[in-house]
């Protein structure tokens, strides 16, 4: 009876995302064609369309997110709605499971070997020079290790896996997640901005976006954002963006270990950090999901691919929604005054973190990315 309770207590909020994704994105999937999205209406305006579309690149899941910061920042989260706002992330990583619809076992080999190595060098280059710098303006090992985590693998899941293990004090680890909430809302807007003057493929902007922006969540808002894509031609840049996200998103184990060990050099005694820190338990199973999808389309238990099978279309249509449905959620839980109160130090290391990775993944992209896989 506790389980069905709590689970009914999510309902409300779950309810409040999808209507704010229902307002963004339209409901001409759910046969409701009467609404037909903010986008949509955005669209129909020379002008509107013009600045909002295609130079801001402002779609339903920008949209989505915005509505959602404006309803957490403004009227504030409801007591009613707190449960199933906390679900935003599970339908995030169920989106994620239904998007291995898009590849096949010869796409992850084909992207997954040019992602590995991409993203090793970035993760180990992030986690010493974030602790680094760090130590250099005088911030606590445990805080500075928390960032790292933050800076070098996948923003706010990797703080949250690697501040028991560091033994973060509380004030780290929101310090930490401000920070790189701050990068990532910043990046929503200017990554699809720059990526669009610059000329980059969406196979490029998939790299970049998977590599320099370190909120998973929002690799996938950004991505959408610079090409939304459709049900029978799947964004590439979220596509390859996804390879790159889970590539370092596997790697979160062995990061957690490392800080650990690292942290364990400053406590001693009853204050040792116990570097036992359960690696396998700190595996992404979601990844596991993802795989399992990929092998089912690869080996035509979902249908043909090219056109998509009528099982294919709904899948695409079902991770779109969730996207939407999460990213709305994730709104909401960014929240400016947070922003505001972040430390100076952790703000002041992440934004230089965050600042110099992307532009370094940037650079990258433009000199050894091709513009198609």
């Amino acid at each position: 009876m506790l389980k069905i309770y709590i689970i009914l207590k999510t309902f409300p909020g779950i309810f409040l995302m999808f209507f704010i994704a229902f307002l963004a994105r339209g409901g001409s999937d759910l046969g409701l064609p009467w609404w037909p999205g903010l986008e949509s209406l955005l669209a129909g305006s020379s002008l509107a369309r013009r600045v909002f579309i295609e130079i801001l690149h402002l779609n339903h899941i920008l949209i989505s997110i915005i509505l959602g910061m404006l309803v957490g920042n403004l009227l504030g989260i409801p007591r009613w709605a707190a449960a199933g706002i906390r679900t935003s992330s599970l339908f995030i990583k169920i989106g994620v499971i239904l998007l291995g619809s898009l590849y096949s076992v010869a796409d992850l080999a084909r992207l997954g070997s040019m992602a590995v190595i991409i993203i090793v060098g970035f993760i180990i280059f992030m986690l010493l020079f974030t602790v680094w710098l760090g130590s250099r303006v005088g911030m606590d090992p445990a805080g500075a290790a928390t960032l790292a985590a933050g800076t070098a693998v996948c923003g706010v899941s990797a703080i949250l896996a690697t501040a028991p293990a560091v033994r973060a004090k509380n004030t780290d680890v929101v310090f930490s997640i401000a920070t790189i909430l701050f990068f990532g809302l910043i990046s929503l807007f200017v990554f699809p901005v720059v990526g669009t003057l610059l000329g980059l493929s969406p196979h490029q902007f998939g790299v970049w976006a998977g590599t320099g922006i370190m909120n998973s969540g929002q690799v996938l808002a950004v991505c959408l954002t610079f090409d939304p894509g459709t049900v029978t031609h799947p964004s590439v840049s979220l596509k390859t963006g996804e390879i790159y996200n889970l590539t370092r998103v596997i790697f979160l184990p062995f990061v957690v270990l490392f800080l650990a060990l690292f942290a364990s050099r400053y406590f001693t005694g009853e204050d040792e950090v116990n570097i036992n820190t359960g690696l396998w338990s700190r595996f992404p199973v979601f990844v596991l999901g993802f795989l399992t999808m990929v092998l089912l389309t690869s080996f035509g238990f979902l249908g043909p691919t090219s056109p998509p099978s009528r099982e294919l279309t709904i899948i695409r249509h079902l991770y779109s929604w969730f996207f939407a449905i999460g990213l709305a959620g994730q709104g909401m839980r960014i929240s400016l005054a947070e922003l505001r109160r972040a430390g100076s130090k952790p703000l002041l290391v992440g934004t230089v973190a965050a600042f110099l990775k992307a532009l370094l993944a940037l650079i990258v992209v433009i000199l050894f990315v091709p513009r198609d896989p």
